[in-house]
Formats: structure tokens, sequence, C-alpha cells
């Protein structure tokens, strides 16, 4: 089974809920100032931080019977980056090794879990005015893209993606490439990506933009209320696959640099997510920052409470 055909099959696959935030809080492992989690496949404190979360989110996948995406902690390892920081260890093949490695302990099970392999955006998610051109995008993101894509990983995945040319660029490189991939926005409260775009521009203008298109489209980094579905035609609504939520219902500049966790209900949280599934189709979903297992539980156990026999 391959993504598309869990797509067609399920309805409801998960992915994880918060990786990065919930290490940064954990106060286990240190995250590197450029790099993030990324680097922490190569230490024991950090290989084991990084399984005992992936074992967690994929433990509730399995008792539940439904596939997962587990993306590799690349987020943020791109040429530049790792060339400022001096690394020479082939971070983002290695990435793809290690989730294969957890992967493999599943048994036959194994064949429900896909691996993505995660792409961010140059600079600061929460700046759209740093973002990349389009063609700057397309080559700035073509080295990462083709070393996750020649490792072998099961779909690519750009996320928390601000802006529309260095979306497009990322989604133009990607399709270059054999692999399925999701462009992922983060929105806000108005629901347009944060240089105020609108997200039917967004999929209509990628969806123009590549030779060949993407599995569909995800928003990640925004909570489950800023996205005004209704207000959305039939078509683009189609291409929405997926919500990784955040926790709390606070703008980004609010949440950027907390020092306390801020978060809504899990319940609350949790029946946006199920109504976002129930009424738009939306199957793909997890959690982004301040979200953790027990949101993954409660909307896998309503989805399948409300599903049919």
């Amino acid at each position: 089974m391959n993504i598309q055909q869990a797509l067609q099959r399920h309805d409801i696959i998960l992915t994880e809920a918060s990786i990065i935030e919930s290490l940064r809080r954990s106060g286990q492992v240190t995250l590197h100032p450029y790099l993030e989690n990324a680097l922490l496949i190569y230490d024991t404190s950090g290989k084991e931080a990084l399984r005992a979360l992936f074992r967690r989110y994929l433990e509730i996948a399995r008792n539940h019977d439904v596939p997962m995406i587990v993306s590799t902690p690349t987020w943020r390892a791109n040429e530049e980056r790792l060339s400022k920081s001096c690394i020479t260890h082939n971070v983002n093949t290695d990435a793809v090794r290690f989730l294969e490695d957890i992967r493999a302990t599943w048994g036959t099970w194994s064949s429900n879990i896909f691996i993505g392999g995660l792409v961010g955006c140059k600079n600061d998610a929460y700046i759209p005015e740093k973002g990349l051109s389009t063609n700057e995008a397309r080559l700035f993101h073509s080295w990462q893209i083709d070393k996750l894509s020649d490792a072998g990983t099961d779909l690519l995945l750009g996320a928390t993606l601000p802006a529309l040319p260095e979306a497009t660029g990322i989604a133009m490189a990607m399709s270059e490439t054999r692999l399925p991939f999701i462009i992922s926005f983060v929105i806000n409260r108005q629901s347009t990506l944060l240089d105020g775009t609108s997200l039917e521009l967004a999929v209509q203008s990628i969806d123009a933009a590549c030779n060949r298109p993407p599995l569909g489209y995800m928003i990640n980094c925004a909570y489950p209320s800023f996205l005004e579905a209704d207000t959305l035609s039939q078509s683009v609504l189609s291409r929405i696959i997926g919500y990784q939520a955040n926790a709390s219902s606070f703008d980004h500049c609010e949440l950027d640099g907390a020092k306390t966790l801020r978060t809504n209900p899990v319940s609350e949280w949790g029946d946006l997510m199920v109504s976002l599934n129930k009424r738009y189709g939306i199957k793909i979903l997890g959690g982004c920052c301040g979200t953790n297992h027990e949101h993954l539980e409660y909307i896998v156990r309503k989805i399948n409470a409300l599903s049919p026999p």
C-alpha cells in the first residue's frame, strides 16, 4: 500500500503531534540553533528522545489500526544551514534511515507507516517577507529535496510555508522527482497564508505551476478554527487533504517565543479536527505546537466511533 492507496482506503491517516516543540520543552535534549532536531539522530540521548516520541504516536495509530505518516527530522537541514554549521554528515539520508530503522521494528504492521521527507522554508516561517522568490526557492531547496528523494522516502512534505512564492518553488522542485508530495501552509485566523494570499489562489497557482501537481495540500502550525472551509470552492477544498494543528488558538505573534505553553482544551481542539474530517473529508490529521499523544488519541477514537461499521 502506498500513500495514494491509503488515502483512498481510509477515513483517517494520522501524522505526528508536536516533535520539535515537545523536545524543546522536555529539558532532555538540546536543539541545534540552526538545525533544530536534525542532529539528534547522531546522539544517544537524542535518538532515544526521538524514538520515544515516534513510538508513542505510532502506538496510537497501531492500536486503532490507522496508517500514519512520520516525517524526517530535517525541517531545517537544508544545504546552507548544514554548511554554515560545518556538518559533514549526510543528514537527510541518515534521517530517512533512522525512520526506516524505527519502521522495521513494527513487524507486519510496518506497511502502514509512511516516511515523509520534510523540508521547511529557508528563513523564519512566521515572517513571510523573508521568503524566497519562486526561482530562488526552486534552486535553493532542490539540493535537500534530491537528497531526501534519493534516500527513498515514501513522499515529500514542504511544511510551515508562510508565503506563496517560496511554496511554489519548493513544489516545482518536488515535482521534478518521482515521489508524491504535499505542500503545507501556515495560515492566520483570516484563513490566508501569512503573506495574505488566499488559499484559493495558493492552491490554484501551485497546481498550475508544477509539471506534476502535489498529491494535495495541508495546513500546519495553526489552530483548526483558522481554516474557513465554507468559503472555499469545492475544487480547492478537495485539494486540502491534511491539517496538523496547533493546540492554541492564539495568533502566531503571541505564540512565537512564548515562555509558557498555551493550549486550548483537548476536547475543543479535537472536536474541531473531527469536524474537518467528517464535514470536509480532510483525512491526514495530526498536531503541531503544544499537542501531544492525548490529542491524537482523542481524534482517532472519535472519528472511528463516528465511522460506519
